[in-house]
């Protein structure tokens, strides 16, 4: 009884919050802990995924009004709302393994339930018919458009090659595509357009990697595509020899170990970690995926002191802070409806989050020799994303150090899904420069920006119309945050400035070169 009355207060919570499904237990009152705690979660998720058609069965039965004396519309204080404990119980009823209500008969929630049971029964049938389905498990919905797809990292790291994976997988019984094709046809797969050298979509149902020596070892990693952008876009034409790097937020891993990927497992990757008990999870993922470059450290990155000698190293850093998970379509916590007005407790969370969010860009910004920062949430809110980076932009500091945005050139400019105008002001060049990533687009909701310093690129602004067609990172010119809008005074000479441009980016490449090969000569010389 309480057990289901704890599931129904978490979902109330989430309906009125959003957030974690974990975190809304906590929210809502539930100390459950252990099994008991796992055992809510799970019906939780499950009755998150046959949301939609739960909420169906009882337009077409019910219970609610016919039963209104167990289901009052008024609910008492810290008790669930009727409409949710009818979901959790419909779960238990017609989904779950056992097909059963764990409750004693003289629960009276039970009984009221269990008096419509043959026509709910026929409903859900008649719902499968409709729908196409020839299971009535068919019918759930875990991820949205974004779960049509699975995707898998390969990770260099592990000491085996492509071509092993690509004979690995025939030997499975998948046949790679040259083209993408969604949703990814079954027993096929093929490499991602927009990072086909280590990411592979295979159908969302797909599970070979379960038990398989690959995966185990590391050498295949399941892992979001937009969770594989920040990565990608921090390391944009790396040299090695560059510098180090650093994650200010590690745990669990996944991004880490592809940083450390793209560094080819040499130098050094500092990451950072608070959480005791998710160190341990990014130290076993560091592990399993054969990560030797990387300096872990169980402390809070907004505690490390930017001049020390430890870190003058460190050319890049990755910011992927808390936030409010609400693009993580796998977590379902997206399945519930938000038709009304956003909640006070929602925007006052939302204000707290986006306080430390901007104070851990503020403090990436004071180390001293760092010359990309790239800040990303698997968030959909602008309050976390655009406007974040915006406030970033107007510090005292961004200003002081001449930090402004990367241009969309270098920030995977294929994507196509860019940021909001309206959320920076109306400029276009700002909004261009980040990455908004959605469930239409195959992948959990995600934002992605990079920030560089105006004095480690050409000062002189580049128009739309006189981007290079070469993608230097030295020719990939910072947009500020007060970036004349095109069409301008200065327009008429553009053509004068694009060229001033080129020739100090080259000298700057040049320069960059030469100190490059003074430091491989005194590594050389120890």
């Amino acid at each position: 009884m309480n057990f289901y009355k704890s599931a129904a207060l978490a979902l109330d919570h989430l309906e009125k919050n959003q957030g974690s499904v974990k975190g809304s237990l906590a929210a809502a009152g539930v100390n459950a802990v252990g099994g008991e705690a796992k055992r809510i979660l799970a019906l939780i998720i499950e009755t998150l995924k046959y949301r939609p058609v739960l909420l169906q069965l009882l337009t077409t039965v019910p219970i609610l009004s016919l039963e209104k004396l167990t289901f009052p519309r008024k609910t008492p204080f810290r008790a669930p709302s009727s409409q949710s404990l009818v979901l959790v119980l419909l779960h238990d009823l017609l989904f779950s393994p056992r097909t059963r209500i764990e409750a004693s008969d003289k629960w009276p929630p039970k009984p009221a339930v269990m008096r419509h049971q043959a026509r709910l029964k026929a409903e859900l049938v008649r719902i499968q018919i409709k729908e196409g389905k020839g299971r009535k498990e068919d019918l759930a919905k875990t991820a949205g458009d974004g779960e049509a797809v699975r995707y898998v990292r390969f990770n260099p790291n592990a000491g085996r090659t492509l071509e092993e994976l690509s004979e690995h997988l025939t030997k499975k019984g998948y046949e790679r595509l040259e083209e993408a094709v969604y949703p990814v046809p079954e027993g096929k797969y093929f490499a991602d357009p927009h990072l086909p050298e280590v990411l592979f979509a295979f159908p969302g149902n797909s599970n070979w990697w379960v038990g398989d020596e690959w995966y185990e070892g590391g050498g295949a990693i399941l892992q979001d595509k937009a969770s594989c952008m920040p990565a990608r876009v921090l390391m944009e034409e790396w040299v090695e020899g560059e510098g180090e790097c650093l994650d200010a937020t590690a745990a669990p891993g996944n991004k880490t170990s592809y940083v450390s990927a793209l560094m080819s497992n040499k130098g050094k990757l500092h990451a950072f970690e608070r959480s005791p008990n998710r160190f341990k999870t990014l130290e076993k993922m560091l592990a399993k995926a054969k990560c030797t470059n990387v300096k872990a450290q169980r402390a809070d990155f907004t505690d490390s002191d930017p001049k020390s000698k430890e870190f003058k190293n460190v050319t890049r850093i990755l910011l992927d802070p808390s936030c409010s998970g609400s693009g993580i379509v796998n977590r379902l916590d997206y399945l519930v409806d938000d038709d009304t007005e956003e909640s006070d407790s929602k925007n006052e969370r939302l204000e707290k989050l986006a306080g430390f969010q901007l104070q851990m860009i503020l403090h990436a910004f004071k180390f001293p020799n760092v010359n990309r920062i790239v800040y990303s949430t698997c968030s959909i809110h602008a309050e976390e994303d655009e406007r974040v980076v915006m406030s970033a932009l107007q510090s005292g500091i961004a200003k002081e150090r001449g930090w402004g945005l990367a241009r969309r050139a270098g920030v995977i400019p294929s994507w196509e899904r860019r940021g909001r105008p309206e959320e920076t002001g109306g400029n276009e060049d700002l909004a261009e420069s980040v990455i908004r990533c959605l469930p239409e687009d195959k992948t959990n909701g995600f934002f992605v920006s990079c920030f560089v310093r105006n004095g480690l690129r050409p000062e002189d602004g580049v128009t739309r119309d006189q981007r290079p067609s070469k993608r230097s990172r030295d020719e990939i010119e910072p947009v500020a945050e007060d970036a004349p809008a095109e069409g301008g005074d200065e327009a008429e000479d553009g053509d004068e400035r694009g060229k001033k441009s080129k020739t100090e980016a080259q000298v700057e490449r040049a320069r960059r070169k030469k100190q490059l090969q003074k430091a491989k000569k005194r590594k050389t010389g120890k």
